[in-house]
């Protein structure tokens, strides 16, 4: 039986699909991260592989019946990066055709399939990605957590953190962040989150997984804790701004998909963004997804069948 595979590579899981010809699905395999810029070649490759030996066994197939593999992953961007995940997968044994590509086309294309229209992705990263009918795209953000990735769960949890030790240094007010994410932490005080950020090996998964607990601060009156979730909602609309511009979205019924445990879970920053958007572009749309991003990357794979 011919098949193809769609993967999603993110900072906190990789999904895989696997469907037929006809885009019946047939299997899926869900695995951890794969995000080429916060992790090394080996446990990306290791994960990738893993879910690929996994989604076959799961319908009693091998990669020699895969008319295209397509894997949208974070962090794909220059040729050098391309190439390594294409190596990965040529380890596998597969030398079929193969596209790779950033996860928010991935995102876009199961979010809208492929009309026009605007993914915003926030969760431990964040990235904004549109396309017009023209076949014009447009991206912003997206650029990882040290230099980019504005109003993500990363960017929350690290600017929660900050404001721990503003407060311990008495640059600024008392917090209940303090308590509550040394509590979530598991920590003594915060001085102790030196060793936690420096050197307990926590990465951009686990300081996203403070954004949780900026919320609950948040809800309980906290006023640095809504200062955070301001911000972050403001990063996240100026993203999605810039594309609406650029592709000339400014006064159409454009589609904005929201996508990513940020912007999908936390009510007050979902709603400031709505609000923003509606003040300032009165017919666009905000929705969700109609697919995930992995099923857009079946799309994308099918899609690239039917031309072969």
């Amino acid at each position: 039986m011919e098949y193809v595979i769609g993967i999603d590579g993110g900072g906190t899981k990789t999904l895989l699909k696997i469907a037929d010809l006809e885009g019946h699905l047939l299997t899926q395999y869900e695995g951890g991260p794969s995000n080429i810029n916060s992790m090394n070649r080996l446990r990306i490759a290791s994960t990738i592989i893993e879910d690929i030996s996994r989604g076959l066994s799961g319908i009693n197939e091998n990669l020699k019946n895969c008319r295209v593999l397509c894997i949208g992953t974070a962090g794909i961007d220059r040729p050098d990066d391309k190439r390594i995940v294409e190596d990965i997968i040529r380890d596998t044994g597969y030398d079929g055709e193969t596209i790779i590509t950033n996860d928010a086309v991935t995102a876009l294309y199961g979010a809208v399939g492929s009309g026009e229209g605007i993914i915003l992705i926030s969760g431990t990263g964040s990235i904004c990605y549109g396309r017009n009918l023209q076949g014009e795209v447009y991206r912003t953000g997206g650029w990882g957590h040290i230099i980019g990735d504005a109003g993500s769960g990363y960017y929350i949890g690290i600017n929660a953190l900050n404001a721990i030790m503003k407060s311990y240094d008495g640059r600024e007010g008392g917090t209940l962040l303090t308590k509550m994410v040394l509590e979530y932490l598991k920590l003594k005080n915060p001085e102790s989150l030196i060793e936690y950020v420096y050197r307990s090996g926590a990465g951009k998964k686990q300081i996203a997984g403070i954004a949780k607990v900026v919320d609950e601060a948040y809800k309980a009156g906290d006023k640095k804790a809504g200062e955070i979730l301001k911000r972050a909602s403001l990063e996240l609309y100026s993203c999605c701004r810039t594309v609406i511009d650029r592709l000339g979205f400014k006064d159409v019924n454009v589609t904005i998909c929201v996508s990513g445990s940020v912007i999908t879970k936390n009510r007050y920053i979902l709603g400031q963004f709505v609000s923003m958007i509606k003040k300032s572009y009165p017919k666009a749309k905000v929705s969700y997804p109609k697919n995930d991003a992995a099923w857009g990357a079946v799309q994308i794979a099918l899609n690239s069948c039917r031309h072969l």
